[in-house]
């Protein structure tokens, strides 16, 4: 199967572009991990009480969080349906299970922590590509298995506080405070799979190689993503920048626009993405901008190249 090919990261040195202006703008991408995390903390109402509560069994939570990093992972083992997606049905690889629980270590001390940032957000939502098979054992996890967790997790810390006698008021508010904010990690997670999925579909196979500043931020040099035939470059980038959300921040500068004349309320208006000063897209060595811009078809076997300016 031909490739197409994404470089970024060496500088163009270009031709004046044609007056005649062309759509250079990105639209429909999804929600960065961060603005999710902020609009479903105010729908589920993670208020000030529920962080009190909270707040107030999270010592006891953290004397149990040692031992049950241990316990969990000695729980998908016996579990036969999870033992089989780890590939522990014979015996569990110790290797893999040190990195599991460093994983889950982590994340066990940043949610006991109450960590709210969207650093925390953008965890999350790298958790779920990885959990989507996109991690560096590429073991992908049903996912009733994620969201099944979650329910242990919080029936797991509502029975220490029951063990610490700690007041039914107290527990109960707690509860309900972990659980809203559980829930919020798992549709941070639910996006990272959906977009580690979305780069999965079509029929044509896109090389990404990066280079330069985006290949630090990333931490990798290369990508590949499928489309389908008939796409656009559009299309393309809109995959790109919904698996990775946070080199949008590096490349892309946007705006509320409104999507009708006598636009009023906040859903008539949409956010529209446009690539920051110097940087270039290239189709088969062609600038974008001398062909129809992002709305370019491309093909099976075409190159595509994106330039961030500097070296």
């Amino acid at each position: 199967m031909a490739e197409t090919y994404i470089n970024l990261g060496q500088n163009l040195v270009g031709l004046k572009p044609p007056e005649t202006k062309v759509p250079m703008e990105l639209h429909d991408l999804e929600r960065a991990p961060e603005e999710s995390w902020e609009i479903m903390r105010r729908f589920v109402n993670l208020n000030e009480d529920d962080m009190d509560a909270m707040i107030a069994t999270s010592e006891t939570l953290l004397r149990h969080a040692a031992d049950f990093v241990v316990d969990a992972y000695n729980y998908l083992s016996q579990f036969p349906e999870t033992a089989a997606i780890l590939g522990w049905e014979e015996h569990v690889d110790e290797a893999h299970l040190a990195e599991r629980r460093r994983f889950f270590s982590v994340w066990i001390a940043r949610t006991i922590g109450l960590d709210l940032s969207r650093d925390f957000a953008r965890y999350m939502f790298r958790a779920g590509k990885i959990h989507a098979g996109h991690g560096p054992r590429q073991i992908e996890v049903d996912d009733m298995f994620v969201t099944g967790t979650m329910a242990i997790i919080l029936d797991v810390f509502g029975g220490w506080m029951r063990e610490a006698g700690l007041d039914v008021t107290t527990v109960t508010k707690a509860l309900a405070g972990w659980n809203k904010y559980l829930l919020m990690q798992l549709q941070l997670m639910i996006d990272g799979a959906k977009a580690a999925y979305a780069i999965e579909e079509g029929n044509a196979a896109i090389e990404v190689s990066l280079f330069g500043r985006i290949r630090m931020l990333l931490k990798r040099d290369h990508l590949t993503i499928r489309v389908s035939t008939g796409d656009t470059v559009e299309d393309v980038l809109r995959k790109f920048f919904n698996y990775f959300p946070e080199a949008r921040e590096e490349a892309l500068d946007w705006e509320w626009v409104p999507a009708k004349e006598d636009a009023t309320w906040v859903t008539d208006f949409t956010k529209v993405y446009k690539p920051k000063r110097y940087w270039n897209v290239l189709l088969n060595g062609k600038d974008v901008r001398f062909l129809q811009g992002f709305a370019t078809p491309v093909q099976d076997g075409d190159a595509l190249s994106i330039f961030p300016p500097g070296r």
